[in-house]
């Protein structure tokens, strides 16, 4: 006894034609749907006016201080210091300095440039702690966020 067997194939095709519109539809769906996480301050400042300003064209090798009053009443009327919207002491820049140089590339890592943004009122001697634990972390680009003063 002989089994016939079916040797011929359907050549079956999966349609893209709409792949373009799915492919849409979900790229509207995700940003639509997704959330920017905004940026909580720790720290009140008012930077000061200046003179002459420049910018820093080189914005992936900048990392930035903020130091001014704390948000938070609960940590005391005393001028703060704050990095990537946490509270740290003086002593903690040196290695928060040495932690930002490792995120760079290892041509750029003696070229990163540290914003201090700093309230007006904040006591220099504050500001000269914070240089001092930069230069241990040889992190000497240091540049200071001022505003322009107002023309008269």
């Amino acid at each position: 006894m002989r089994f016939k067997t079916k040797t011929k194939f359907q050549n079956t095709e999966i349609s893209t034609a709409s792949l373009p519109d799915i492919v849409f539809l979900l790229l509207f769906f995700f940003m639509v749907s997704a959330t920017i996480k905004p940026v909580d301050e720790q720290v009140t400042y008012k930077t000061p006016q200046a003179l002459a300003i420049t910018s820093v064209d080189q914005k992936t090798l900048i990392r930035e201080i903020s130091i001014g009053h704390p948000q938070n009443t609960s940590l005391g009327d005393q001028d703060v210091i704050s990095v990537a919207n946490q509270i740290i002491r003086v002593d903690q820049i040196a290695q928060w300095a040495i932690e930002q140089k490792e995120t760079l590339p290892e041509a750029l890592k003696d070229q990163m440039i540290v914003v201090i943004k700093a309230d007006e009122f904040v006591k220099m001697g504050l500001i000269s702690d914070v240089q001092e634990e930069l230069k241990k972390a040889n992190a000497r680009k240091v540049v200071y966020r001022a505003r322009p003063e107002a023309t008269q």
